[in-house]
């Protein structure tokens, strides 16, 4: 119901927005395909996030980043990986164990109004990704940490969100904002399918042309 009434106000959300660009835009709209020059760009960022798995909180890091058409749309791809290690007890027997994985995919955004200081962005990632748990920490485990593993499962992710995003100077740019990760297919040992879905806030850095 959480994830439904999420989506759902995140499309309403978006078109209002569109609605109001267009109406104030609508002499001077361009498109993706049409008549005007396509222009192009690019940009690489670094999202730092916060999330929970299984009511644990998980911090991610990673990047993304893709082409940009008409300082609008973005195609690209991201990835993001689990580093602070969260742990459980009494998972198939073991009294500790150590989360690990994370997930990638293709990334798509849509930039409402761009060449504002303030805007918003609308990021969308699909792809899939890979947990395990293991008794010791990744970070410590050496050259045998396959030895160490307990159990791992593979999912598809899809996750997307909505973003307030800063142009600092030309070719910088600050986003924060919140998403929604459904992990689908996730088959850990005593923890629930739906145990990596969840609300996720972040930052991100963009370096690039826009």
């Amino acid at each position: 119901m959480k994830l439904k009434l999420l989506v759902l106000s995140l499309m309403f959300v978006l078109a209002s927005l569109i609605g109001f660009a267009q109406a104030d835009n609508e002499q001077k709209m361009q498109t993706l395909f049409g008549e005007d020059e396509i222009t192009y760009g690019g940009y690489g960022g670094v999202r730092v996030a916060y999330s929970q798995f299984n009511g644990s909180d998980a911090w991610l890091v990673g990047g993304r980043g893709g082409v940009v058409f008409n300082s609008a749309f973005v195609v690209g791809g991201g990835g993001y990986g689990i580093v602070n290690s969260p742990v459980f007890n009494n998972i198939n027997g073991n009294d500790v164990v150590y989360l690990e994985g994370g997930y990638g995919g293709m990334f798509f955004e849509y930039i409402l109004m761009p060449n504002k200081v303030v805007h918003l962005s609308f990021p969308v990632i699909i792809g899939a990704g890979g947990l395990l748990y293991s008794d010791v920490p990744v970070s410590s485990s050496g050259a045998n940490f396959e030895d160490r593993i307990i159990d791992n499962s593979a999912f598809f992710v899809f996750e997307p969100g909505v973003e307030v995003e800063l142009n600092v100077v030309k070719f910088m740019r600050v986003a924060a904002g919140v998403s929604y990760r459904y992990a689908n297919g996730l088959n850990l040992v005593d923890t629930p399918g739906n145990a990596f879905n969840s609300l996720t806030g972040s930052v991100t850095f963009k370096f690039g042309k826009f």
